[in-house]
């Protein structure tokens, strides 16, 4: 059972500055310079709409991206339809709130009473043309996966998205979320790319990059290569005759190269402009901002243990003393609660459910680095930038949008979701609303603004 219950600590603010409500009045349609004829979505999970720890139905209808492309139906009524690849029912499956034993506590998919995922799920992601859907978001993609400089980034970009066959086993799929798209298999590959130069938009939203550091925040710091990815998923090592070298030990999950970061972004946005099309990029947050960081921090643990010192594996496997600058992830919680870890120097809070105060600064600091090439290359194509960096800053004061509190307490308070890092519904309005914003600051629009309170934040029991 995932035991995450109710802590008074931090979670994941929510959105615009303090006491801002959404602002409904008559207006004449508008698109100003842009063309929303055919909008086209880019990015991860974010993009795709997961939430809960899921990718299922009922919020891909109302991820941001969905969302947006209604308001733009608003100014423009003969834009094409926004095509995304819903998962039907539960998806992949998803966590929610239960109540157990007196408390009300978070239950995971694959928890006794859990929503599993759907009968449907092995078989979603109808694969078709590429150009037919709108919404290419994909979880866990990162920028550097979604480019190939050369024929061996193509290969291991295949693997990474696609499938990887295995001579005598068969051929596995690695990632789930993209089956919707086809790569094909090498020689005669796909990327993603590929498909953002087929889709013919007119006008595009562009948030890649978050995975290009929360993948390795995630992980407590950690790298991972292809062939430790792979093993991963399939529960068996590669056998070395599959995967050459070069394949094998390239960095799967990690901080991406920022010169790799810059080209490949390059050339996702020259993808785009180069064919007509406008649009916005949007900035990385401080993943160390979000709620799977920020909850256990070191005096709700010692409440929890009841010590006065928590003990942490550092990303040297050193053992020490918590800090407060030192980050434990939200998903330790289980071996924290049952196994006792943190109590004392011989159990320890594993590393890879730690982020230390190194990685915390090597995490925050590629951020920035990132996202001024983000901000750099949007305005070298001359694109309108939604800084998500600038704006989560303002999470922190509490506020209130359209009538609705939002506060940095975990669950009650939030518009993200149950597994810490994605928003809910409600969350994902809000964020629509800044990318509208955005867009009618730059191009001269006038995209209404997403009525908020009619979403659903958390569900509880």
């Amino acid at each position: 059972m995932n035991k995450i219950i109710f802590f008074t600590s931090l979670f994941f603010v929510v959105l615009l500055n303090s006491c801002k409500k959404t602002q409904f009045s008559d207006f004449e349609p508008n698109t100003g310079t842009a063309d929303f004829t055919n909008y086209i979505s880019v990015g991860n999970s974010l993009t795709q709409g997961y939430q809960d720890e899921g990718l299922y139905e009922a919020t891909q209808r109302n991820s941001y991206p969905a969302l947006l492309a209604a308001q733009m139906r608003m100014v423009s009524p003969s834009m094409k339809t926004f095509v995304q690849p819903l998962a039907q029912g539960n998806g992949s499956g998803y966590r929610h709130l239960k109540y157990i034993n007196g408390k009300i506590e978070v239950v995971s998919a694959s928890d006794p009473g859990g929503y599993a995922a759907d009968a449907t799920w092995s078989n979603w992601g109808t694969q078709s043309a590429p150009g037919f859907y709108s919404n290419l978001g994909i979880s866990g993609v990162r920028l550097v996966d979604c480019v190939a400089l050369n024929t061996e980034q193509a290969t291991i970009n295949n693997i990474i998205l696609n499938s990887i066959n295995i001579p005598g086993f068969g051929s596995f799929g690695t990632n789930p979320f993209s089956r919707f798209l086809s790569f094909g298999q090498p020689p005669n590959t796909l990327t993603y790319l590929d498909h953002i130069k087929q889709s013919n938009a007119t006008f595009f939203t562009c948030w890649l990059g978050n995975n290009d550091v929360l993948g390795y925040a995630s992980g407590g710091g950690q790298d991972m290569t292809v062939a430790q990815m792979v093993e991963n998923i399939l529960g068996f090592p590669v056998p070395p005759f599959v995967l050459p070298p070069n394949i094998a030990n390239y960095k799967a999950v990690g901080l991406s190269d920022p010169e790799e970061f810059r080209q490949k972004y390059d050339s996702v946005l020259l993808a785009f402009t180069s064919r007509g099309a406008k649009g916005v990029c949007a900035t990385i947050p401080d993943v160390t901002s979000i709620p799977l960081f920020t909850t256990l921090t070191p005096d709700v643990i010692k409440e929890k243990l009841g010590v006065a010192e928590v003990w942490i594996q550092d990303g040297n496997s050193n053992v020490r003393a918590m800090t407060n600058d030192d980050m434990v992830l939200l998903n330790a919680i289980t071996n924290i609660e049952e196994n006792k870890h943190g109590n004392s120097a011989g159990n320890p809070i594993l590393h890879t459910q730690v982020l230390d105060y190194s990685e915390v600064a090597a995490a925050k600091n590629h951020t920035i680095i990132l996202n001024n090439h983000i901000k750099n290359t949007a305005k070298k194509y001359n694109v309108a930038v939604a800084d998500m960096y600038e704006y989560m800053k303002t999470f922190e004061k509490g506020m209130k949008v359209d009538g609705i509190e939002f506060s940095v307490k975990y669950i009650e308070g939030g518009a993200f979701s149950l597994d810490a890092v994605h928003p809910n519904q409600r969350g994902y309005a809000l964020v629509a609303n800044e990318f509208i914003r955005t867009i009618n600051q730059f191009y001269g629009s006038n995209l209404p603004l997403v009525e908020t309170g009619k979403y659903k934040g958390i569900i509880f029991p």
